[in-house]
């Protein structure tokens, strides 16, 4: 699957949101692939991220930046952002990059407009307001002239309704797995996800979709959810 690029919603804010995922379908995903189709937690984190350095190179190299800051929570998206930092690093050694783990208590770096900064602070998981180290995470960087590039969803944003849970992240770009998700299009997704590039992750997106659209036309069960931390 080549990723697929929207900087806006060309079918019409309803029809994208309907065919879009919630947060409910993308955790539950998570389990199917792990219970189901024999993919290991790490295995995924690893295409994940791949896909993240990918995109993270393309920004790079599209806006002359010289300097990658990797914003890493304590879910799914920080073991994202950890692999794509990794990656990162192999591919060009010469890059200055920085892990910035705020609820770990370490110092807001210096994000100036030469700075890609690399959300994975929260993912689709994220159910309550953000409040104290993570908030202020977030308000640092919509305070600078950063470059953001979020890992699925830009943290703080609610996938599935697109409220902001007490602050979010404003992107340049949203790398996300699979497909959008539905608070990309409602409430203040669209001011928030920037353009958004669907990627795979080890597996045909189309797979995916046949499992969640067979998964809502009996009602939304799923066969088994996701026990995981939120991402």
């Amino acid at each position: 699957m080549q990723p697929t690029d929207r900087t806006r919603d060309d079918d019409g804010g309803e029809t994208a949101a309907a065919a879009a995922w919630t947060a409910e379908e993308a955790s539950a995903m998570d389990g199917w692939l792990i219970h189901e189709r024999g993919f290991t937690l790490p295995a995924l984190m690893e295409q994940a991220g791949a896909r993240v350095a990918e995109q993270a190179e393309a920004l790079l190299d599209e806006r002359a930046l010289t300097r990658a800051v990797f914003l890493v929570g304590p879910g799914n998206n920080g073991g994202d952002a950890l692999v794509a930092e990794r990656r990162l690093r192999a591919q060009r050694p010469a890059l200055a990059t920085a892990l910035w783990r705020p609820l770990r208590d370490d110092a807001p770096p210096a994000l100036d407009a030469r700075t890609l900064l690399v959300d994975g602070l929260f993912g689709v998981g994220l159910s309550r307001p953000v409040e104290g180290a993570s908030r202020a995470a977030i308000e640092h960087v919509n305070a600078s002239a950063a470059c953001v590039l979020a890992i699925d969803i830009p943290s703080g944003l609610h996938a599935t309704t697109g409220a902001v849970l007490g602050a979010a992240i404003r992107a340049r770009r949203t790398v996300t797995f699979v497909g959008p998700k539905r608070g990309f299009f409602v409430g203040a997704g669209p001011s928030l996800v920037g353009e958004w590039r669907a990627v795979e992750i080890g597996f045909p997106a189309e797979e995916a979709v046949g499992w969640r659209d067979g998964r809502r036309a009996h009602g939304g069960e799923a066969s088994r959810a996701s026990d995981g931390p939120p991402g």
